[in-house]
C-alpha cells in the first residue's frame, strides 16, 4: 500500500478473494472480484497470510506460505498461538503497529526460526510487507502479510563477508602473501608492504606508483617474456591470470611466485585495471623438493630391503565401515613374499576374495586410528606366515605395510620346538647331567640333573657362569681346554672338579661333541657330565697303594739288610744271629701278607699293630702300646699297618730304632664330647739321634699323612721336633669302619 489509508483499491478487496476461506471460519462477506484475486494470491511466489481482528487470527494463507509452515493448522488460529516460537521476535509488534495505525510496513530483513519438533527448527530470513486491510464500512479489520524468502541472498551476503574477513586476516597474518593494483591507463602500479617483501626489493616502498617495467625487469631473465605475454593476454581477453615464475633480487637471491589476478574494464569495455595478488612459494618449492628427494630416497630403499613393501589406503562403505583396502604401491619383493601378481590398483579381496576379515580390521587401525603395529599374523587362506609392520601416513585412511614372508622360518621353528620337546624329554630321563650350547659356547640348556647336583638357581650358569662352578684350581684348565675344542672343533673330554650341592667339590667326567648340519657347520654343542668322584679316589688310592707296594720293596730290602746287620751286631754268636734273623724275616713276611691282603672284613686294632711293629721289634722294650682293642675296618686296617710300616721303617733308618737305646710310644684311644666320639692315634719317637725337619717329603710322608687321613676320614700330621719324631692322627670314631 503506498500510504496505508482507507479507499485505496488495489488491495482492498482482499477479503472478497478468500470467500471460501471466510466462510470457513463462520464468516461470509462477498467481494464482486474475489476469485481473480485468489487465483493471483495463490499463484504468487511470496508467502502471503491475511489475518483478521487486533488478535491477528489466521483467515488465508496461500499454497507459498503453507510449504513453509508444512501441516501445521492456522485458520482460525491466531499468530501468537500459531507461532509461539516467534514470541519476542517483533512480528506480533510490526502486525499490531499496522493495525493500530493503518499505515503499511516493510522490514527489510527478518529472521524466523519455525520449529518443527524438539530437534527440527529451520531458520529463514524474509522481506516482509504488512499493511492493513478494511472492511465494507472503511474500517481496519486486519493486517495482510507478504514476506519474500531472501535466506539465499542473506547467507550469500554473510558468506562473501566472511570470506573477506577472512582473507584480510590471511593477508595479515602471512608475510608471503602481497596485493596489487595496476592503473592500466596511467601504467602505475601500486603494491602492499607484503609484496614488497616477497620480491625481495628494499628499493620498493608500499603503496609507492611505479610503471609496471619495474616489477617486471624483477622478474627472471628466462621466464619474463613468458610472464609479459599473460599478463597481456589477460588484459587483451579479460580471462583470469594465474602464473608461475622467479625474481632475481640484488644479491642474486632467487624466489618463487605464484601470482593471480584479473583486468577489470571500464564502462566502454576497455582495461581499467589490473589488481590480484602474489604468493611468495620459495619455502613450500624447498619443501616439496625435499619431500619428493625423501620419497625418492624412500622408494629407493623399499625397493632395494629384503622385504616385501606397498602402500595402500582403506575402503569403506555406504556406512564408514572398513571393508578392504587398495594396494597403490608395491614393491618388486612385494609379489614374492605374497604371491599376489599385479597388485597394484587392485584391492586385496580382489586378489585374494576370501582374505580373512582381521586383515583389514587391523589395517584399518593403521589407516584410521593412527596405531603403528608390529606383530606376526598367520593367513590360512593364503597359507602363509607374515611378520608385519604397519603404520599411518600423513594422508587419513593410508597406511605402509612393510612385511617379511616368515612361513618356512616358522615350519623351521616348529620342527625345532618339536625336536626340542624331544631332546628334553630324553635328556631329563637320563641319569646324567646334559648340557648343550650354541655354536659359539654359550650355555643355554641345562638338565634336571644338573641343578640337582649342583643346587644352583635356574638359569644361573647359562652363558660362561657355569665355569665359576669349578673349582678354582681346574677352572683355567677347563676353559682353556673348552675355547680350544671350539675353534678346532674337537671333542671336549675332561675331569674336573664341581662344586657339590653340599658344597664339596666332586670329580666329573666333562664331555661334548659338536653336531653338524649338512654342510658340516657347527650348529650347537652336546655335552654331559658324569660323577667320577668314587671311581676317582679308589683310582688315587690304588695308585698310592701300587706306589707304596713298590716303595715297601724297595724298603723291604733295605730294612732285611738294616734288621741283619744290627742282629748281627747283637748276637753273641752266629747261630743266635741266624736264628734271630730267621724269626724277624718271618715276622715281615707275615706282615706283607696282611699289607697285600685287602679282603679283610673287620679285625682289632690291637693285632693291627702288633702285626705291623713285629719285624722291626730287636729287643725287649723298645715299643709302648696303650689303648683300647676296639675293632677297625679291613680297609682302615690295612692303611694303618701301611703307615706303622713306614713309621717303623723310617724310625729303624734314621729315628729311634736306629740306636741301642731308642724308643717309641704307640697310643689310641676315643674321647667323647657330648654326643660326638673321636679316635685319637699318636707315634712318638724319644732317645734317638737328633730330629732335623726334611727338605722335602718323600713318598712315605705324603702317604702318613695324606692316605691315611682319607682312610679315616680325619686329619694326620707329622710333627719333626728335635727330641724325636712324632705322628698324631684324629678322626671322627665312625672313621674306622667306613
Amino acid at each position: 500500500m503506498r500510504d496505508g489509508s482507507k479507499g485505496q483499491g488495489e488491495l482492498l478487496v482482499v477479503k472478497g478473494g478468500v470467500e471460501g476461506r471466510l466462510q470457513d471460519v463462520g464468516t461470509s462477506p462477498k467481494l464482486a472480484s474475489s476469485p481473480s484475486f485468489k487465483r493471483l494470491f495463490d499463484a504468487a511466489p511470496a508467502l502471503i497470510s491475511i489475518h483478521e481482528g487486533p488478535e491477528h487470527v489466521y483467515i488465508y494463507t496461500n499454497p507459498a506460505h503453507d510449504r513453509v509452515v508444512r501441516s501445521r493448522p492456522l485458520l482460525g488460529v491466531d499468530f501468537r498461538t500459531a507461532f509461539p516460537e516467534l514470541e519476542g521476535l517483533g512480528n506480533i509488534d510490526t502486525f499490531n503497529e499496522v493495525f493500530r495505525t493503518g499505515v503499511a510496513t516493510e522490514v527489510p530483513q527478518a529472521e524466523v526460526v519455525i520449529e518443527f519438533g524438539p530437534e527440527n527448527k529451520v531458520r529463514r530470513h524474509f522481506r516482509q510487507i504488512v499493511q492493513p486491510w478494511h472492511d465494507e464500512a472503511g474500517e481496519i479489520a486486519g493486517v495482510m502479510n507478504f514476506s519474500f524468502d531472501v535466506t539465499e541472498q542473506v547467507e550469500a551476503r554473510m558468506r562473501a563477508e566472511d570470506s573477506e574477513r577472512h582473507m584480510s586476516y590471511a593477508l595479515k597474518a602471512s608475510g608471503s602473501v602481497g596485493t596489487f593494483h595496476w592503473d592500466t591507463k596511467s601504467d602505475l602500479m601500486t603494491v602492499d608492504e607484503a609484496f614488497v617483501i616477497a620480491f625481495g626489493f628494499s628499493k620498493f616502498q608500499p603503496r609507492e606508483k611505479l610503471p609496471l617495467k619495474a616489477f617486471t625487469d624483477v622478474i627472471h631473465p628466462e621466464d619474463r617474456e613468458r610472464v609479459l605475454i599473460a599478463i597481456q593476454h589477460a588484459v587483451d581477453t579479460g580471462e583470469h591470470y594465474e602464473e608461475q615464475y622467479r625474481t632475481l633480487d640484488e644479491e642474486g637471491v632467487v624466489r618463487h611466485i605464484l601470482a593471480q589476478g584479473k583486468c577489470v574494464r571500464d564502462a566502454k569495455g576497455e582495461p581499467d585495471r589490473f589488481t590480484g595478488v602474489i604468493i611468495d612459494t620459495t619455502r613450500q618449492r624447498q619443501a616439496d623438493e625435499v619431500l619428493r628427494e625423501s620419497e625418492a630416497r624412500l622408494r629407493s630403499i623399499f625397493t632395494s630391503i629384503d622385504k616385501g613393501y606397498c602402500l595402500a589406503e582403506i575402503m569403506l562403505d555406504e556406512c564408514g565401515d572398513p571393508v578392504d583396502y587398495r594396494f597403490l604401491e608395491v614393491n618388486p619383493l612385494f609379489e614374492q613374499m605374497t604371491g599376489l601378481k599385479d597388485a597394484a590398483g587392485r584391492t586385496a579381496l580382489e586378489l585374494v576374495p576370501e582374505l580373512e576379515k582381521k586383515w583389514v580390521e587391523t589395517y584399518a587401525r593403521a589407516a584410521l586410528q593412527g596405531e603403528t603395529l608390529r606383530f606376526e599374523e598367520t593367513s590360512d587362506v593364503m597359507g602363509r606366515h607374515f611378520d608385519v609392520f604397519a603404520m599411518p601416513t600423513q594422508s587419513r585412511g593410508r597406511f605402509v605395510i612393510v612385511f617379511k614372508d616368515i612361513t618356512e622360518q616358522k615350519r623351521t621353528e616348529d620342527a625345532l620346538r618339536q625336536s626340542e620337546a624331544q631332546f628334553r624329554s630324553i635328556t631329563e630321563a637320563m641319569p646324567q647331567m646334559v648340557w648343550a650350547t650354541r655354536p659359539d659356547g654359550h650355555h643355554d640348556f641345562f638338565n634336571a640333573r644338573w641343578y640337582e647336583f649342583t643346587g644352583v638357581p635356574e638359569g644361573s650358569t647359562d652363558g660362561a657362569g657355569w665355569n665359576d662352578i669349578f673349582h678354582p684350581e681346574d677352572q683355567e684348565r677347563a676353559m682353556r681346554k673348552w675355547q680350544h675344542c671350539l675353534s678346532s672343533g674337537n671333542i671336549y673330554d675332561i675331569e674336573y672338579r664341581l662344586r657339590h650341592h653340599s658344597g664339596a667339590y666332586r670329580w666329573v667326567l666333562g664331555r661334548a661333541q659338536p653336531v653338524r648340519d649338512s654342510d658340516g657347520t657347527i650348529v650347537r654343542w652336546l655335552g654331559t657330565c658324569t660323577d667320577i668322584h668314587e671311581i676317582k679316589l679308589a683310582d688315587e688310592q690304588r695308585e698310592l697303594m701300587l706306589g707304596e707296594m713298590n716303595h715297601r720293596v724297595k724298603n723291604m730290602l733295605s730294612m732285611v739288610h738294616a734288621m741283619v746287620s744290627q742282629t748281627l751286631r747283637q748276637a753273641e754268636n752266629l747261630k743266635d744271629a741266624s736264628t734271630s734273623i730267621q724269626s724277624r724275616i718271618g715276622n715281615m713276611a707275615q706282615a706283607h701278607d696282611r699289607l697285600i691282603n685287602s679282603k679283610w672284613s673287620e679285625t682289632r686294632i690291637l693285632a693291627v699293630v702288633e702285626a705291623a711293629l713285629a719285624p722291626h721289634r730287636s729287643g725287649n722294650g723298645r715299643f709302648t702300646l696303650e689303648g683300647p682293642d676296639i675293632p677297625i675296618g679291613s680297609k682302615q686296617a690295612l692303611a694303618l699297618t701301611m703307615a706303622l710300616h713306614e713309621l717303623a721303617t723310617n724310625a729303624t733308618k734314621y729315628g729311634a730304632l736306629s740306636t741301642e737305646d731308642g724308643r717309641v710310644n704307640i697310643r689310641w684311644g676315643v674321647d667323647k664330647t657330648g654326643d660326638d666320639e673321636t679316635f685319637n692315634f699318636s707315634w712318638v719317637e724319644s732317645d734317638g739321634p737328633p730330629v732335623t725337619t726334611p727338605q722335602r717329603r718323600g713318598f712315605g710322608s705324603r702317604m702318613i699323612e695324606q692316605a691315611l687321613a682319607g682312610y679315616f676320614n680325619g686329619h694326620a700330621e707329622l710333627n719333626y721336633h728335635l727330641e724325636g719324631l712324632s705322628f698324631d692322627l684324629k678322626a671322627p670314631f665312625s672313621g674306622l669302619k667306613v
